[in-house]
């Protein structure tokens, strides 16, 4: 068996538009996080080769919480998910249901994945998607094996899997309410880097030029971090 252990960034959040964003930086067991070690401000446009020019600061509380959800729910979503949707998609059969019915496992499979990996609006809205139809499914299948002594059993361990999955990513998805920062945390992150909070007139400029004035070099930091998560 394969062990890699080192330090990988996970938790990208607090995003300031064209400006930065925070991360931390975990040590990692096989890329699962296990404990943070230190959490920087990053400038955007900056990572380049898992490397990125920032500011080191605290760890962020914020952070180190969406890194550890995002990976080890997120595993949780994917491998219960994974379980569920393909025994009870071979459980149709045996319970006598329907060809649209019995898809309906696999496309909420797809729709689990997806929810992991899209970000943004588009990644929650398809949470959303994902919650309603494992109501759905939940509801047809349970019903169906209600009648079938011989299967239920079977499909009761599938539908608690769709559950723990439906749970996890719930919690998964709450992270999102992390991505990007409120105007307070917006000034405070500009302050951490001297910089000022950009004027709403002034639309359509880059908001980086001209705010680095105040930016001491002698604070840069330069990490390989690998991914951000």
């Amino acid at each position: 068996m394969i062990v890699i252990f080192g330090e990988k960034s996970y938790g990208k959040v607090d995003r300031v538009s064209g400006v930065c964003y925070v991360l931390t930086v975990f040590a990692h067991l096989n890329f699962l996080p296990l404990f943070p070690l230190r959490s920087f401000i990053v400038l955007e446009g900056t990572e380049s080769g898992g490397e990125f020019r920032g500011k080191q600061i605290g760890v962020s509380l914020k952070s180190a919480f969406a890194g550890y959800v995002r990976v080890w729910l997120g595993a949780v979503a994917l491998i219960a998910g994974g379980v569920a949707c393909v025994g009870l998609f071979n459980a149709a059969g045996a319970l006598g249901l329907n060809a649209v019915v019995s898809l309906a496992p696999l496309a909420l499979g797809v729709g689990l994945l997806l929810s992991l990996l899209v970000r943004g609006k588009a990644g929650g809205a398809i949470q959303i998607g994902v919650h309603l139809l494992s109501a759905v499914v939940w509801y047809v299948f349970a019903d169906a094996a209600g009648g079938n002594r011989r299967v239920g059993l079977t499909v009761g361990g599938h539908l608690f899997a769709l559950g723990l999955a439906n749970a996890a990513l719930l919690v998964f998805g709450l992270t999102r309410l992390f991505d990007r920062a409120g105007p307070g945390r917006t000034r405070e992150l500009l302050r951490e880097l001297g910089a000022e909070m950009p004027n709403e007139d002034d639309d359509g400029d880059d908001p980086r030029e001209g705010k680095w004035e105040g930016w001491d070099e002698g604070e840069d930091r330069r990490r390989r971090g690998g991914r951000y998560e």
